[in-house]
């Protein structure tokens, strides 16, 4: 073993024994006192990896961490306690101990350290981060490392000593002589209450205090504070409108996707003032979730978030640290731990990520799944370990990125996530099987579409997106199976125009669900926009529905639910229509179309993860787009994507209807 390992065992001891005081609930021992010192021995094992060229000041900082870790020791071991977290605690510091005297005999080593350390210089000024996040690399010192404690109740106080009994009376003269003390101390009292009643009223001169600046500052501008308290101030802000913003950005049901972007803007801002604050300034940030009377998940992200984006393995490490100190189980938590690790640009997440896949909590191993996947470093293999596991949770994200892994799964794997009991499960595998184009999903949800069970896990929708022809059959079967608003959602999707009547037909009936699915299809199929105000709108000779090239609809809030309207309107125009042809918003539908609705700014979540599935499976694409990612780089893939359709657009035939699956 190298003297550089040696220490990193050091380190990982004392990343324990920090986060173990955590677990102490004695409040007589001083656990702060003992966070401090170890935290400057955690900062001297950083700076021994940072000299380890220099032979003699590797060697005194290694010194250095011993003290402090000694001091921490004794801090701890001065005060008897019976608390097992107290115990648990010294016992490990004993073990860091030895293992710190040990790393001082380790032989010298000069080779590269795979973990580095912030820059000491730079040539150029720092660049400020735009419209998406990027690794910061000021020159700074090694970060003082932190953890949230619990707030522990103050130690009691030992009871008073009771008062000494006086010597009891038993002559006539003890008697007089505690009545003349008693008298003395009666006149002294009096005495000082008229010397106060006298100072009550001073002269007129001797109340006028002289104006100086001393005085007179602090009254109109308040007291001065430090350089570094007012540092601190500012990033205490910026980290809680960060925490807001990543909140903010995240896609919602009824939240065009788009909307975030200038979000993210001012969110990637917020990172560049709070690195400008100072190193120093970043340990008092990870304080502030003390200060929160339950755990607070956007503050969480915001931490996490920033030491994801400063180069240098300490700053990575002391993400990992705060992730420690919260509950992945609880699901608010564990979506923004997910979520800030796998949009921070730190190269060192997928390393530090990835024993995740092992861990013993089903939380951490289903968030392992999930960053990975969206960093594009999950494996086929790791996904197959996933849908094995017995927890349900795993399951689910294991389903969930199947569609992200590197190279084939295997149908095994497929086939089992798609017959699974779970409905979340196979939602999931369905739209990771046709994003990677395999016949799998489109059979799967063909049969539970036959089934009557058109609802379970969207199967109606997935069948109208990615089947030929052939799939009018399916639905048309469906409809009379059961879940008749399920089907003619899918029908909107779908684009035969032969179904026309049949929507027609259920806009006139009462109930309100199957009201709103035949509606919401009408207008994806012929995009009409019809309204009370306009319910038979003219159009020029070269612009008549059915006929013109692609133009996005019109944009309106209150298309008119009444079925005569509906039915004027395709008497009127429904013979422009060719047979045979699918159609998008009364266009013959094309790749282009479904791009259109995948990056327009307006567009929902809902229909991008439609679209997105039916340009996979109708171009053959198999272009990257995490839909959950910044917008500037979505905007990046679907500027990829754009090049793919362009290129395949001359080989499309012009009826729509033709698949690409993976052979």
């Amino acid at each position: 073993m190298t003297e550089r390992m040696g220490i990193q065992t050091v380190q990982a001891l004392l990343d324990e024994a920090l986060l173990g005081l955590r677990a102490v609930t004695d409040p007589a021992l001083p656990i702060r006192q003992a966070e401090e010192q170890l935290a400057l021995a955690l900062r001297e094992a950083y700076e021994a990896h940072a000299a380890r060229a220099q032979f003699n000041v590797r060697r005194e900082r290694i010194r250095a961490m011993a003290t402090n870790l000694h001091a921490a020791a004794r801090l701890l071991a001065q005060v008897p306690t019976k608390d097992p977290g107290g115990l648990a605690e010294l016992a490990l510091l004993q073990q860091a101990m030895k293992a710190a005297i040990g790393a001082l005999g380790e032989p010298f080593s000069t080779g590269a350290d795979e973990r580095p350390l912030p820059p000491k210089s730079r040539a150029e000024p720092l660049r400020a981060s735009l419209r998406e996040p990027r690794l910061l690399e000021p020159v700074r010192e090694v970060l003082l490392p932190a953890i949230p404690l619990p707030e522990l109740p103050e130690p009691e106080a030992p009871p008073p000593a009771p008062p000494a009994a006086p010597p009891p009376v038993t002559t006539l003269a003890q008697l007089d002589a505690l009545l003349a003390k008693a008298h003395a101390r009666l006149a002294a009292f009096e005495a000082e209450e008229e010397e106060e009643e006298e100072d009550e009223a001073p002269e007129e001169d001797e109340a006028r205090v002289a104006a100086t600046d001393a005085r007179a500052l602090p009254l109109h501008f308040g007291d001065s504070k430090a350089e570094e308290d007012v540092l601190f101030g500012h990033a205490r802000t910026c980290l809680e409108e960060l925490g807001m913003f990543g909140l903010m950005r995240r896609a919602r049901p009824l939240t065009p996707w788009s909307n975030g972007e200038r979000t993210e803007r001012r969110l990637v801002r917020r990172v560049d003032a709070i690195v400008a604050c100072g190193a120093p300034i970043l340990p008092r940030l990870v304080k502030l979730l003390e200060e929160r009377p339950e755990p607070d998940p956007e503050l969480t992200w915001a931490n996490v978030f920033l030491f994801g984006s400063l180069a240098g393995n300490d700053a990575l490490d002391q993400a990992l640290r705060i992730i420690r100190t919260v509950e992945l189980s609880e699901p608010r938590m564990a979506e923004a731990v997910t979520d800030a690790l796998s949009l921070a640009p730190h190269p060192g997440i997928e390393r530090v990520v990835r024993p995740w896949l092992d861990a013993e909590l089903p939380a951490r191993r289903a968030a392992g799944l999930r960053i990975l996947a969206r960093r594009g470093a999950l494996s086929v293999s790791d996904v197959e370990r996933g849908l094995e596991d017995p927890e349900l949770e795993v399951v689910r994200a294991a389903s969930q990125v199947l569609g992200a892994t590197q190279g084939p799964v295997p149908h095994r794997a497929l086939e089992q996530a798609l017959r699974h009991e779970d409905e979340e499960v196979v939602r999931a595998a369905l739209e990771s099987a046709l994003l990677r184009r395999s016949e799998l999903g489109l059979e799967r949800a063909r049969a539970l579409v036959l089934k009557g069970q058109g609802a379970f896990a969207d199967a109606a929708l997935f069948l109208a997106v990615s089947a030929d022809g052939s799939g009018a059959d399916d639905l048309r079967a469906a409809l009379d199976s059961g879940e008749v608003p399920a089907v003619l959602r899918a029908l909107g999707w779908f684009g035969d125009l032969s179904f026309m009547e049949v929507l027609l037909g259920h806009l006139a009936m009462d109930a309100p669900d199957t009201k709103a699915a035949a509606l919401d299809a009408l207008q994806r199929l012929t995009g009409a926009s019809l309204t009370e105000d306009v319910p038979s709108p003219e159009y020029a000779r070269d612009a008549l529905p059915f006929q013109q090239p692609f133009t996005p609809p019109t944009p309106v809030l209150d298309v008119t639910d009444r079925a005569v309207v509906w039915a004027g309107w395709w008497a009127k125009h429904g013979r422009h229509a060719r047979k045979g042809t699918r159609y998008r918003f009364g266009h013959a539908w094309s790749p282009k179309v479904s791009l259109w609705e995948l990056e327009a700014p307006e567009s929902l979540p809902a229909a991008r993860r439609w679209v997105h599935v039916e340009l996979a499976v109708r171009t053959g694409g198999a272009v990257p787009l995490d839909r959950s990612d910044f917008v500037a780089r979505q905007l990046a893939q679907l500027e990829a994507w754009r090049v793919h359709v362009e290129s395949g657009s001359r080989r499309s035939p012009s009826d729509g209807w033709t698949t690409r699956y993976a052979r």
